[in-house]
């Protein structure tokens, strides 16, 4: 055995030296453990174990694309997630993995905040991927701002009294046609309750207030947008008939 064994190397996985501690091998077991991120083989010929990690660069990515959404990058935002999870305009429903939830959401919110028009994703994805979200026609636009409402719509069941995606999910039925009457409901009962959690919602509430002949509605809301907006300018909302913010 001992001649057969100088010949052999045990198998480990890349990520532990064979020569780690016990100590040190404990606590990398540990964390796999807690974390639920290694497969449990790896034995070398006289009976040496140890964890083989495995990393789930998702979770780093989607961290990034959320504060790329929260800092207005939102093509970035959408490429990010378009990248790591390709066919997750495909989902019907909520997952199971909260990972993927998030990618919905920052997809949708990105999606509304660019009027349906993520044509500008060429820049972000490769050619496969961008084409989908290239609305050629008005419909199309629909059809991408309408997906936007139904994901956030799926991610919104899982989280229950959740007022920034009840904000974000007012903010994008307020850009698809039909449901603005809905979007105006949602987001006058949150602000009255002063739960509207992003200046994109008050924005979109500003022009709903304008729509409805709301003049001073209309100017309160934008006056909350440039409160809570890192740069006001986003914060525009035309007066009914003559065109003024």
């Amino acid at each position: 055995m001992n001649s057969r064994r100088s010949h052999l190397s045990p198998r480990v996985s890349p990520l532990v030296s064979p020569r780690v501690s016990p100590l040190a091998a404990a606590v990398a077991v540990a964390v796999a453990v807690a974390l639920g991120t290694f497969a449990p083989r790896a034995e070398a010929c006289g009976g040496g174990w140890w964890p083989e990690v495995n990393i789930d660069y998702r979770v780093e990515g989607i961290a990034r694309a959320e504060k790329q959404l929260a800092n207005g990058r939102y093509l970035a935002a959408a490429g990010s997630v378009i990248r790591m999870i390709p066919h997750i305009h495909d989902y019907k429903k909520a997952s199971k993995d909260p990972i993927v939830n998030r990618a919905l959401r920052v997809l949708a919110v990105a999606t509304a905040r660019a009027g349906g028009d993520l044509g500008a994703l060429a820049k972000e994805v490769p050619s496969e991927l961008h084409a989908r979200y290239l609305p050629k026609t008005a419909e199309a636009r629909h059809d991408r701002l309408a997906w936007a409402v139904s994901a956030l719509e799926m991610v919104r069941a899982t989280k229950k009294n959740e007022p920034t995606l009840d904000s974000e999910l007012g903010e994008a039925m307020a850009q698809l046609g039909g449901s603005e009457a809905k979007a105006k409901v949602l987001l006058e009962k949150l602000a009255q309750e002063d739960l509207l959690t992003t200046p994109e919602s008050y924005r979109s509430l500003a022009r709903l207030r304008a729509d409805a002949g709301d003049e001073s509605g209309r100017v309160a809301a934008l006056e909350r947008c440039k409160t809570m907006a890192k740069d006001g300018a986003i914060c525009v909302a035309p007066a009914r008939g003559n065109g003024q913010s």
